[in-house]
């Protein structure tokens, strides 16, 4: 057995929920006024602001929230006339969502690397490597989506940022829709169907003393076919060779969404679940500039998932208790058969449960909170390579514990400064075991946060966030065992290395940055951030064993500066077109490693810049023609590692639709994505027995083409 750094959990873990039972004691106590107490009345003066979003909030609520967040809801959505969660993800201030090197969507926020922003599905993090399929969800799926930009004690988030998308809610409204959309990729079809349900169950939704319980039923079936193709060059001093590769992927997906919410009594009530399930079938084939196959390979997926969830909120004397739950399961088999007559095998399955409670009171609109929060992260399963024989068969096993206590206060300051100060602790154990080959830390992290809020004039406001946040690794990059490879081993398509000794990312962030409000709901911000990040997370490249293989590793310390602007901007005010609304976000930035093997090179697949630009004619009530255009642009990013010296060329891809309404009826929609299939290019450099290598790739990875047809019931 191995143990790693297993420093001493229970003092500091212990002075912390002291410290935040001690906060939250004296903050009740201050709050409270001669005639509050606990399970007292709540007087007039103490009118509590909502936090968590149950009700219309626009993106006006960034001048309102504690710390920089961006809230769309419902009826934001619907005007955007948008096909898929990810149309609606672009439009967002400080998001930039393009496709991966890898083939799938790939969100950053402030610039920065696509794992320094964290994705949630109704506040947790879904089960497995692939969540749900955000690109292809149906618009009409979502409730709200959340953006917390600057961490705090209660949103400990990223060292980019936080995106929590939730789904559709109960309503006592009575609704109905379907929608039925065809998808063309590659010159394939492939059909998507959704259907939804809202209303009461018994009751009078007119009778507000007497509300009913509400429900909601969602039903999503969905066939995609995605895949790239691929130029390969690797030139020697001798020898020049060129190749061509080839994959797809046939995937069907189903879902079923219920969602039921009432009072029992006094206290709000709200059960929710997902179940789906999905297939793929894929296919591989490598063939050199000859002719001549050099690799080819077929892969079938079965996965099964699961996520259930409640939530339950009583007022209090002293303001208000939230408590959710929530659980999650993913299962995978996967089957590889390559050419050669070897085959990979994997089963695999990763769950997560998550308990939440938070307290919230409050006096003259000031708030306090202090909350508790335990996540169980776990992945088991089995992989057996046939090329090894019975060597091949691993049994896997990872597990992540976190354990938190946290508590903030906001206080009134001189030139109607609102101050806010948050501590939350956290206690994380990170255990793994590949046969009998066990590891195991035991890590506590103080994460401080002070937020300042200012207002400038009316319309304006100036913002300040001091925080320390960690991010934890994933469960399965924890795991000492090898993923062979998809096509021909190298330094552009290496095996995957687990990493049992992974430590979890500690950053120290700075933000500083000013708001306005604009005519016509728009806005506009610019902000500084800067980041020193310990123990950085980042892929490195080598070669073991005469094998290629990447591996996630902690390379140093990293300091990173950024400047990032967003706007949302009606064209009318500047006598353009009419209804058409500008939306703009760019990121400046540089990073540097201060120490480590990387000393004075930038962070691994970091950009240098970022540039998302759109315009769009919202989707209206009264209906008409909607449609719009938008551009993310993604500049060169450095792959250096100690041994090969690489990059990725600045990459554009556009999206474009346009549609028409016909008011309480329904709608079309037609679109594209990736125009002019803008491709991933990546260069690698390194010496082979003396002699310097180059490998150059070019993947495609095709436009996407839709229809949409809508009808509300």
């Amino acid at each position: 057995m191995t143990d790693t750094r297993t420093p001493r959990p229970a003092r500091a873990f212990h002075a912390a929920v002291l410290l935040a039972s001690t906060l939250t004691a004296a903050v009740s106590q201050a709050q409270m006024g001669p005639e509050e107490g606990p399970g007292g009345p709540v007087t007039s003066g103490q009118s509590l602001r909502e936090v968590v979003i149950s009700s219309r909030r626009s993106i006006e609520e960034r001048f309102q929230a504690a710390g920089s967040l961006v809230v769309v809801d419902r009826q934001d959505i619907e005007q955007m006339g948008v096909d898929t969660t990810v149309d609606v993800l672009r439009q967002l201030p400080g998001l930039q969502v393009t496709t991966g090197a890898n083939g799938g969507i790939e969100i950053r926020m402030r610039g920065l690397d696509g794992s320094a922003t964290r994705v949630m599905i109704d506040g947790q993090r879904s089960a497995g490597r692939a969540q749900l399929p955000i690109d292809q969800l149906p618009a009409d799926l979502i409730e709200r989506i959340e953006i917390v930009r600057s961490p705090s004690a209660e949103f400990s988030g990223s060292s980019g940022g936080t995106v929590n998308i939730v789904l559709r809610q109960a309503s006592p409204q009575r609704s109905a829709m379907f929608r039925l959309t065809d998808n063309v990729a590659f010159g394939d079809h492939n059909p998507r169907l959704w259907l939804m349900r809202t209303g009461p169950i018994g009751g009078d939704a007119q009778t507000p003393s007497r509300p009913p319980w509400s429900f909601f039923m969602g039903v999503w079936l969905a066939d995609s076919y995605s895949g790239f193709n691929q130029e390969l060059e690797t030139q020697s001093p001798t020898t020049l060779s060129r190749s061509d590769a080839r994959s797809r992927t046939e995937r069907r997906d189903w879902m079923l969404i219920p969602r039921l919410s009432g009072r029992i009594g006094r206290d709000q009530v709200s059960l929710r679940g997902n179940i789906s399930g999905s297939s793929t079938d894929g296919s591989y084939l490598q063939r050199l500039s000859d002719g001549s196959t050099l690799r080819s390979e077929t892969s079938k997926t079965e996965r099964d998932s699961w996520q259930l969830g409640g939530d339950w909120t009583r007022r209090l004397g002293v303001g208000k208790l939230e408590t959710s739950w929530s659980g999650n399961r993913q299962s995978d088999e996967l089957l590889r058969q390559r050419a050669a007559g070897t085959r990979y095998d994997e089963d695999r399955t990763e769950s997560t449960w998550q308990l939440k409670s938070k307290l919230t009171g409050s006096r003259e609109s000031l708030l306090w909170m202090t909350g508790i929060e335990y996540e169980n992260r776990q992945a088991h399963g089995s992989s057996l390579d046939s090329a090894f024989g019975s060597v091949g068969l691993e049994r896997l096993q990872s597990r992540i514990e976190r354990l938190a206590l946290w508590g903030q206060n906001e206080w009134e300051l001189p030139a109607k400064t609102t101050l806010t100060l948050g501590l939350r602790g956290e206690s994380v154990r990170l255990q793994s075991q590949v046969n009998t080959a066990r590891s195991q830390q035991q890590l506590d992290f103080w994460q401080p946060s002070l937020h300042t809020r200012t207002p400038i004039s009316e319309t304006a406001q100036w913002r300040m966030n001091i925080a320390r946040v960690t991010r934890q690794p994933s469960v399965w990059d924890l795991l000492d065992r090898a993923v062979p490879s998809q096509g021909d081993n190298s330094p552009t398509n290496p095996d995957q290395l687990g990493n049992p000794n992974l430590r979890p990312e500690v950053t120290q962030t700075f933000d500083i940055g000013v708001e306005q409000r604009l005519p016509g709901q728009g806005q506009a911000g610019l902000s500084l951030f800067m980041r020193r990040t310990g123990d950085v997370i980042a892929t490195e490249l080598f070669e073991q064993s005469g094998q290629w293989v990447s591996q996630r590793q902690n390379i140093g310390s990293a300091h990173t500066v950024g400047l990032e602007g967003d706007l949302k901007r009606p064209l009318a005010s500047s006598g353009w077109a009419r209804d058409w609304m500008l939306t703009a976000n760019a990121t400046v930035l540089q990073s540097r490693m201060s120490d480590g093997p990387r000393e004075g090179t930038a962070i691994p697949g970091q950009p240098s810049y970022t540039l998302s630009l759109g315009a769009a004619k919202p989707m209206r009530r009264t209906g008409g023609t909607f449609g719009g255009l938008s551009a993310s642009l993604n500049g060169p990013a450095s792959l250096s590692t100690p041994t090969l010296s690489g990059r990725e060329r600045a990459r554009i891809t556009l999206d474009a639709h346009v549609g028409h309404s016909v008011p309480r009826k329904g709608f079309w929609r037609v679109g594209v994505y990736n125009l002019g299939d803008a491709p991933v290019e990546r260069s690698r450099s390194y010496r082979d027995a003396g002699a310097s290598i180059h490998e150059r790739s070019k993947t495609y990875y095709a436009p996407r083409i839709y229809a949409s047809i809508g009808a509300q019931l």
